[in-house]
């Protein structure tokens, strides 16, 4: 069975979670990547976070097959969005000083993925799109450059968020 899990990052204080999230409620915290990504969570996402990026996790890929709320979004904050699957998405969206909100580009499939991770000097571990999603996180999102089975996901702790 494939991961199959959409992580949207948005580049903003955690304090901000509430106002995005606006129609969900914190119910659990200090769980971890596999418990956020289990299909037991049903409606709820998984929300963690880094220094700079608040991760949401959404194991019904919400945010990827309806990108009205991304866009509308993307007006306000920096986002990358990630489907963490064999057909893996990575969807980057405008927000400099000339344009705020929109796909600026997507990358779709396993051979946009592998040329991706050529063009910035990574390596791919393997042909499978969740390995090479994983690796292209953690370029964007936790700037490393992994050359093993680990994802930065892991190490982070996440907040349990439910509809209201």
């Amino acid at each position: 069975m494939g991961w199959n899990v959409g992580v949207l990052c948005i580049k903003a204080d955690i304090n901000e979670v509430d106002n995005i999230l606006d129609i969900f409620y914190k119910s659990e915290v200090g769980l971890c990547f596999e418990e956020i990504t289990s299909v037991s969570m049903g409606k709820a996402l998984g929300v963690g976070h880094t220094e700079s990026w608040i991760l949401i996790v959404d194991t019904l890929g919400r945010f990827i097959r309806d990108s009205r709320f991304t866009i509308e979004l993307s007006h306000k904050f920096k986002l990358k969005m990630f489907w963490i699957a064999e057909a893996l998405i990575y969807r980057d969206y405008y927000f400099d000083n000339i344009k705020k909100g929109g796909i600026k580009f997507e990358l779709k499939g396993k051979s946009d993925g592998l040329r991706y991770l050529n063009d910035m000097g990574v390596k791919a571990i393997d042909n499978w799109g969740e390995t090479i999603i994983f690796q292209i996180i953690e370029k964007e999102i936790f700037d490393k450059c992994n050359h093993n089975f680990d994802t930065s996901l892991m190490n982070l702790r996440y907040a349990k968020y439910e509809l209201d």
